[in-house]
């Protein structure tokens, strides 16, 4: 009886838990953006119109994007972007956010390419890592080896980590789909495509 009570509870939280996590996190967010956006439209209109504070929001980004597609917007932001980049600190702000906006935009390449093993932090460990890219010209000329990056993410932010350069010949590669390895990641590692990772290793050390 006790073990049948203590597995509906344990069920029951595995249930609950990631949908709670899940509408928590939305429901700040809306809250935070609601919350700005709505402190401004107060200077317009005294109502407080739940959700306006969003739609707003949305609907300046886009008329901000559809702006910057045109001849005189591309004009005037190449304009506001030679002023940006001559303030020393806020040139490395501006500069980060737009190159980690691009990067994650539709007409790139997918970030992490690969899931792979390296070998990290030492010789007898290995640490889940994501390709994201080929080394560049500086690092090749400097080492004479063709290298790719790699990635190796913090538990359980896969945003951030080190980045690696390694030989191909260096790495596992793993057969698995990149966001198995991000759940792998972001679990810290419960969620564990355990035969995957084992064959990967195995094959490796024959």
């Amino acid at each position: 009886m006790k073990r049948n009570l203590r597995n509906y509870f344990l069920t029951g939280l595995a249930v609950i838990l990631p949908g709670a996590a899940t509408v928590w996190i939305l429901w700040k967010l809306f809250g935070f953006i609601d919350g700005f956006a709505g402190r401004m439209l107060a200077y317009v209109t005294p109502y407080k119109i739940p959700g306006l504070g969003v739609l707003v929001t949305l609907v300046l980004i886009l008329l901000v994007g559809l702006f910057a597609t045109n001849v005189i917007g591309r004009s005037l932001l190449a304009l506001w972007e030679r002023i940006v980049f001559q303030i020393p600190f806020v040139s490395m702000i501006y500069r980060t956010a737009k190159e980690i906006v691009e990067t994650f935009g539709e007409n790139r390449k997918q970030v992490f390419r690969q899931v792979v093993l390296v070998r990290f932090p030492r010789p007898e460990s290995w640490a889940v890592g994501f390709i994201v890219g080929e080394a560049g010209e500086v690092v090749k000329n400097r080492t004479g080896q063709e290298l790719v990056k790699v990635l190796v993410p913090h538990v359980p932010l896969p945003m951030s980590g080190f980045l690696l350069f390694i030989p191909k010949e260096e790495l596992l590669y793993l057969d698995i789909p990149v966001e198995d390895g991000l759940r792998l990641i972001v679990s810290t590692g419960i969620i564990e495509p355990n035969s995957v990772l084992k064959r990967a290793i195995g094959e490796r050390e024959r």
